[in-house]
């Protein structure tokens, strides 16, 4: 019984066959089979087995690399599950398709989806125990199997994987007759030309490749259409058994193995005799290409690249969940054209390198963006891409980007948060002009800091003190800016709302790193803390973001989201939807041009005026803020010209060591500010970038201050001078600053102002909205002849009356002393 059990499937099978060859129309007139197979009852059987067989081999779309190149079309890397670029028929070398079809089936353009001829062969040599066990399967069944483990690895199903190339007893028969049937279906909706193409596409030749596109390259560096008949039949041989006639290990098998396929093409009459003596005696010929999984063959573009593949990852303009985005990251066959310049990158990595030798604990980041579009072109950093992190200066992390972008916590960024506080100043209508107290340290309760509204509350002062300038006194807000008086910005910070200033740095696209519990509303996000401290940069954010924002300060105050992708073509050639830019009118045009100005006070004659020495811009216009955090645990260098922006940060990765008095690039330190290292990096990069991008010399445009109010170090509006002026044209100035007016009926006489013009005004400073008395001038004072030496005459004129009353005294000033002026700026 046991013995009969065993049997019955295997009759059923072979019934089957007779099924799916007879669908096929392979059955060969005279063909003998075993016997069992031949009976009426075992094709009844087999009939059922084979209805019940699926017919459709389904998805049979190939896992594709997809390819990552420089913003000029040259390939920066291939990101793949498997290393395999699809390719048509045409772009296949002739003698690489003869010799593939010389040894795994020659009659693959005669015969139908399945071969009865040589599967009876097969069937008679195996059951009668013959010279070894044979296949049998056709090129369209291979191709088939193939479909179907790709199929199962695809989906994680490592059974179903292996059920596709089981071989032996009944499950290798039951394997087999699925193959055959699905064969079938395929050979009505292919040709046999798309079915190789098919095949050879989906083969594995050994050594992480697949598809003869992949093969031709890594072992011939060379594109498959250009292989030659030695090559070809090289890789013909290797799919049998690529670890057994792997050239790059088994030099030896593998010529064994080619010259097998030469001999079979020449039994064939594929080729002739001279032909193949010429390529027996051809030596192998590797030449080998390769490369690197991933982003690890970038050089130094791949933290950039890893960028790219976490944008295509995490965007959901790429696919609705996490494994779409992943699946046709390495699956996909995309072509992905980035922003990233090549030569830009070079000169970016080379200068940061330049700046802080890599391999030292210090380290350094670099992002360079374009204004107006928002295309990252560079962004480099001091280290090596690589998961080998237990050696120096070795790291997969990126410290241009945020945490959910295999980056870093965030960085305080110090004083370059100051441009925000500046532009939030500039929004409220306040000017450059305008003076600020500048103490050289300060301690303030939180209540004197304004939050969304609110009165800040804490039980202990806020305590601050300059760190890049020893400036003191008050000051203009201009000079402040060039000189990063941190004393001076939280004086700007105390007459703004923080809430504002976050808003406006958050505009621009500057958020935490990471999300954290936020100081003022205690949610956990990545809004920007609003405390305090907030306009001298303790916020922990990015060098890329840092960049972007600046880059629209360049762009007048157009912000674009900093973008890495150009261009993506799926895997047919077709442009598919990219995350945009966006960029549109973030801040007032005049506001960012404010800007602009004064931060060009700091690369002129400002804290960056020995970078400018440098002479590495050369007459190019920079506007620049640099950073310096408490103990210069982080420095920074930001700035930009109308073409170019960039973030430079320096400093330890953990983020609280000092860089003050520590050997870098093989000498001490002193202290060390933005302008120190991180300050030459940008000037070397950007330099260098203008110069090979060859961007013309053009200037800014200069902000205006009209429609700007100018205010005094207490916060009172400064009152524009009218002093010799109509009354009506005083009137109008007056009133066009915010002011009401009221004319003196008296007047007052002086020496320098015409009888009728405006001779004094009542306040130089005074609260907003506040009354100006102005008084006309009576005209010079009568002044007494000098007394004559002569005889007097002999006759006085007679004198004139004494007037009946004395005139008014002239009007007490309003809101301050007449004449008062601000206290000079102190530098």
């Amino acid at each position: 019984m046991a013995q009969r059990s065993v049997h019955r499937p295997v009759v059923r099978l072979l019934g089957a066959f007779v099924a799916v060859s007879a669908a096929g129309g392979v059955l060969a007139a005279g063909l003998t089979m075993p016997g069992v197979a031949a009976s009426g009852a075992a094709t009844r059987s087999g009939v059922e087995v084979f209805n019940e067989l699926p017919s459709d081999l389904g998805d049979d779309s190939l896992s594709e690399a997809t390819t990552i190149k420089y913003s000029d079309g040259t390939v920066m890397a291939r990101v793949y599950d498997q290393n395999r670029s699809v390719v048509s028929i045409d772009e296949i070398s002739p003698v690489m398709k003869q010799a593939i079809v010389a040894i795994e089936d020659s009659r693959f353009y005669e015969h139908g989806p399945v071969d009865v001829r040589g599967i009876g062969r097969a069937l008679v040599n195996n059951a009668s125990g013959g010279d070894g066990t044979q296949g049998a399967s056709t090129l369209t069944q291979q191709y088939v199997k193939n479909v179907l483990v790709e199929q199962a690895v695809e989906q994680g199903d490592s059974e179903a994987a292996k059920q596709a190339v089981t071989a032996d007893g009944i499950d290798g028969y039951a394997r087999k007759l699925r193959e055959m049937k699905l064969a079938v279906g395929v050979e009505k909706t292919m040709s046999k030309d798309d079915i190789l193409a098919g095949y050879l596409n989906i083969a594995y030749f050994y050594n992480n490749v697949y598809g003869i596109e992949a093969a031709s390259q890594l072992y011939f560096s060379k594109s498959a259409k250009d292989l030659t008949l030695p090559e070809g039949a090289m890789l013909a041989g290797l799919v049998q058994n690529p670890a057994a006639f792997n050239p790059l290990k088994k030099p030896d098998a593998a010529i064994a193995r080619r010259n097998i396929v030469l001999n079979r093409m020449r039994e064939l009459n594929v080729i002739d005799q001279p032909t193949l003596d010429a390529a027996l005696a051809t030596p192998l010929g590797l030449v080998p290409q390769l490369s690197r999984q991933g982003c690890l063959s970038a050089g130094s573009a791949a933290y950039f690249c890893d960028y790219v593949t976490r944008v295509v990852e995490t965007d959901a303009t790429f696919g609705k969940t996490l494994e779409d985005r992943q699946k046709l990251l390495k699956r996909g066959g995309l072509t992905i054209t980035t922003t990233l310049d090549r030569n830009v990158q070079q000169i970016a990595q080379d200068a940061v390198n330049a700046g802080v030798n890599p391999g030292q604990p210090v380290r350094s980041a670099e992002s360079v963006v374009q204004p107006g579009t928002g295309n990252i072109l560079a962004m480099a950093q001091d280290t090596t891409f690589s998961p080998d992190d237990d050696q120096p200066g070795v790291t997969t992390q990126n410290y241009n980007v945020s945490r959910d972008m295999n980056g870093t916590g965030g960085l305080q960024q110090g004083s370059t948060f100051k441009a925000f506080t500046l532009a939030t100043w500039l929004k409220a209508g306040k000017s450059l002009d305008s003076t600020v107290a500048a103490p050289s340290s300060g301690n303030d309760p939180f209540s004197a800091f304004t939050a969304c509204g609110q009165k800040l509350r804490g039980s202990k002062p806020y305590i601050y003190f300059n760190a890049e300038s020893s400036s003191s006194g008050s000051m203009s807000v201009r000079s402040a800016t060039a000189n990063s008086v941190n004393t001076a910005y939280v004086s700007m910070e105390k007459q703004l709302d923080i809430c504002d200033i976050a808003a406006t740095a958050q505009s621009l696209g500057v958020f935490k790193a990471a999300p954290t519990k936020n100081f003022l509303t205690g949610e956990v996000n990545r809004d920007l803390d609003q405390n305090p401290s907030m306009t001298l940069g303790t916020n922990l954010v990015t060098p890329l973001s840092i960049a972007g924002a600046y880059a629209a300060f360049a762009a007048e105050g157009n912000f674009c989201t900093p973008t890495a992708i150009l261009e993506a073509l799926d895997g047919d050639g077709k442009p598919i939807a990219i995350p945009p830019a966006n960029c549109h009118q973030a801040l007032d045009v005049n506001v960012a041009r404010n800007v602009t100005t004064a931060l060009q006070g700091g690369w002129n004659n400002g804290t960056a005026a020995g970078v400018k020495r440098t002479g590495k811009l050369g007459s190019r216009p920079v506007a620049s803020k640099t950073g310096t955090t408490n103990k210069s645990s982080d420095t920074w260098f930001a700035a930009y010209t109308p073409q170019l922006a960039s973030a430079v940060w320096v400093g330890h990765a953990d983020g609280v060591s000092t860089l003050n008095r520590q050997r870098i690039n093989g000498r001490r330190t002193g202290t060390v500010f933005g302008a120190t290292i991180a300050g030459p990096i940008w000037a070397n990069t950007v330099g260098a970038a203008s110069n090979v991008l060859n961007l013309p010399v053009v200037g800014f445009t200069p902000g205006s201050s009209a429609g700007l109010t100018t205010t005094t170090v207490d916060g009172r509006i400064k009152v524009p001078s009218v002093v010799g002026r109509s009354v009506s044209s005083a009137k109008a100035a007056l009133e066009a600053a915010g002011f009401s007016v009221k004319v003196a009926s008296g007047r007052v006489s002086s020496k320098s102002v015409a009888a009728g013009l405006i001779a004094s005004q009542s306040a130089r400073a005074a609260a907003a909205g506040s009354t100006i008395t102005i008084t006309r001038s009576s005209g010079a004072p009568a002044v007494a002849p000098p007394p004559s030496s002569e005889a007097p005459p002999s006759q006085a004129p007679p004198a004139e009356p004494a007037p009946s009353q004395a005139p008014p005294p002239a009007p007490a000033p309003e809101g301050g002393d007449a004449n008062a002026s601000p206290a000079p700026a102190t530098q």
